[in-house]
């Protein structure tokens, strides 16, 4: 009796380790970040982005894959002038799982990003103008991340890193720290009949 439950003890300590960042496994994420509300005076900005993820381990811990940005801007100068911002892209990018085994798992990303603004300004009396236009934003990321599984298939993902941007019409930006907190599931590879 005693040997079978050291077994199954074992078995219950290693299956959090079977098939979280193997070959094949599909990758499917939601992270939230660029969450922002600040107010001085008679300024206020607020911001948020979330991140839907799609990959695949092309190798063990070794992922391929892309996330869908979208994004939200405001500011506001005064009761006269305010500006907001609706961004929608994609970032390409490659993960590593460098350590971590079993519960505990840290990476390392690369990518790019391509994102699209669509941008309105108005200007109350006595200015009273309004302007629409849509900006095209290149850039590209690092980051490192950790990935806490609450099951062998499901994790807390958080990650931060440094996202650099090329001319930036919306908010003139260059660069950010970018931190994000979000949720994983990995999805095995169907077994071999």
């Amino acid at each position: 009796m005693r040997k079978t439950l050291l077994l199954l003890a074992a078995l219950g300590a290693a299956l959090p380790t079977l098939a979280q960042t193997e070959r094949g496994t599909t990758l499917l994420g939601l992270t939230g970040g660029s969450l922002e509300f600040s107010r001085r005076d008679s300024y206020r900005n607020t911001s948020i982005a979330l991140h839907p993820t799609l990959g695949r381990f092309l190798a063990d811990n070794l992922v391929l894959g892309a996330a869908v940005d979208l994004e939200y801007y405001r500011f506001r100068s005064g009761s006269n002038a305010f500006q907001r911002a609706f961004g929608y892209g994609i970032s390409p990018f490659v993960r590593y799982y460098v350590v971590g085994q079993g519960r505990h798992q840290v990476f390392a990303e690369v990518g790019s990003n391509l994102t699209w603004y669509k941008v309105r300004n108005e200007n109350v009396p006595p200015f009273g103008s309004t302007s629409r236009y849509t900006s095209r934003v290149l850039g590209y990321h690092g980051a490192l991340g950790y990935n806490f599984f609450l099951t062998p298939t499901a994790a807390l993902e958080a990650s931060a890193g440094y996202r650099r941007y090329g001319k930036d019409d919306v908010s003139n930006r260059r660069g950010e720290l970018d931190v994000r907190l979000g949720f994983s599931m990995f999805l095995p590879a169907k077994a071999a009949n």
